[in-house]
């Protein structure tokens, strides 16, 4: 079993022990607690993946608990951009609170030499390692959708 394989048995398992949520209807969500999630397995840029998610009534990954262990070791997009404010805002247009304890080192860094068209890192991820980093808005990666139940 690989380890990306392992730590979706184990998410699954969590999900399926006593935490059970109903309501997931689509057999790519996965429940846990009072949520439903879908941890893609396509890839689209930020603002892309942000209207699937809206398109199937849930929302780009808004992190209150900070557990990312279960997305590793994938980059995925979540719900955090600070392009339209300057500001880093979650999908929702909630205010994020700074925690660089959360984040890659020297991240987020708004870096504009990717080469990837005008401005910086404006998006946020999961990166690999289970951290936060600001990535720019039109790099495809995959995603998480959270639908609440």
């Amino acid at each position: 079993m690989s380890f990306t394989q392992h730590h979706f048995a184990l998410f699954v398992s969590l999900a399926y022990i006593d935490l059970l949520t109903p309501g997931c209807t689509e057999s790519d969500w996965i429940p846990f607690r009072n949520s439903c999630y879908l941890f893609s397995h396509d890839t689209m840029n930020w603002t892309k993946a942000k209207d699937y998610c809206e398109e199937k009534g849930a929302l780009l990954l808004k992190i209150e608990q900070f557990v990312t262990n279960f997305a590793k070791p994938h980059d995925y997009w979540v719900g955090l951009t600070d392009q339209n404010t300057g500001q880093w805002r979650w999908a929702d247009d909630t205010p994020y609170t700074m925690n660089r304890e959360h984040w890659s080192p020297g991240q987020p860094d708004d870096w504009t030499e990717h080469g990837l068209g005008e401005g910086g890192e404006d998006c946020g991820q999961i990166a690999y390692n289970g951290m936060l980093n600001d990535a720019h808005c039109s790099t495809k990666m995959k995603y998480i959708c959270e639908m609440q139940n």
